[in-house]
């Protein structure tokens, strides 16, 4: 397992874009698979705070940074080497590569719409990539899921990846689920990404990304999701903002 760094009782991976994709790479050459978890504020608080969801992130083969407010929070902790890690853009690190690595990949979330165009915009940016499935699941509990069916198509499909854009903490759970039973397989929770490979959900200025603005534009643009619980959350995570910026305070100076 890769070394971590503790935030509260969440292991987050000491890593980095380049890093990350150097540690799949060994990890592939070596035959060991696991599942990663791509983690922000919101998904280290749901951590922090629900025993079972933590096991999983702290279960992973990687939980990587995504989110500049973490990355603060290492670099404050003297872990310099620690930068954002987001599913986008591990997707286009892993996508970018895989003609010439013969990696394959697997896309399991969203609308039937928005995969199609994932696809048209995939293929149109990097060429000639093994897609060897795109499902788009019907809106159900995680309980609803036929978990050895889903792991038998995707064993007979042997993808190098299985990306997961249910969103958190929901594709998490799957993914830890589905792991155990595969053979050959990363699984990969990506929140986002499809949305933002199809163009249906724009990605936020780099100026909100460096100053941990990100959720603020994705909540601007996706209003519907807020809602009472969600509400509650970002109220309680507020010590963590506070840490999060004493950090940014301090790993800038």
């Amino acid at each position: 397992m890769h070394q971590r760094f503790f935030i509260d009782k969440t292991g987050i991976s000491r890593t980095n874009l380049i890093e990350t994709r150097r540690f799949i790479q060994s990890c592939i050459k070596q035959h060991r698979y696991g599942y990663l978890c791509v983690t922000n504020s919101r998904t280290l608080y749901i951590s922090n705070h629900d025993p079972e969801y933590r096991e999983i992130q702290n279960g992973s083969l990687l939980t990587v940074p995504d989110g500049i407010p973490l990355v603060w929070i290492a670099r404050n902790l003297g872990y310099y080497d620690v930068d954002k890690v987001s599913g986008k853009a591990l997707m286009d690190e892993l996508i970018r590569s895989s003609p010439r690595e013969g990696y394959s990949h697997y896309f399991f979330g969203s609308t039937p719409e928005t995969l199609a165009k994932m696809k048209e915009n995939i293929l149109s940016q990097y060429g000639q990539v093994d897609i060897r499935g795109m499902v788009s699941p019907p809106f159900q509990p995680l309980e609803a899921y036929d978990i050895g069916k889903l792991a038998a198509e995707i064993n007979a499909a042997r993808p190098t990846f299985f990306w997961c854009g249910l969103g958190a903490p929901k594709q998490e759970r799957l993914i830890a689920k589905l792991q155990p039973l595969l053979s050959e397989t990363f699984c990969v929770g990506v929140g986002l990404a499809f949305e933002y490979y199809a163009g249906t959900v724009k990605r936020a200025p780099s100026w909100m990304h460096k100053t941990g603005m990100e959720g603020i534009y994705r909540i601007l643009q996706q209003p519907e999701r807020v809602n009472a619980t969600s509400l509650k959350m970002w109220l309680s995570s507020a010590p963590f903002l506070v840490k999060s910026m004493i950090s940014r305070k301090h790993a800038v100076a």
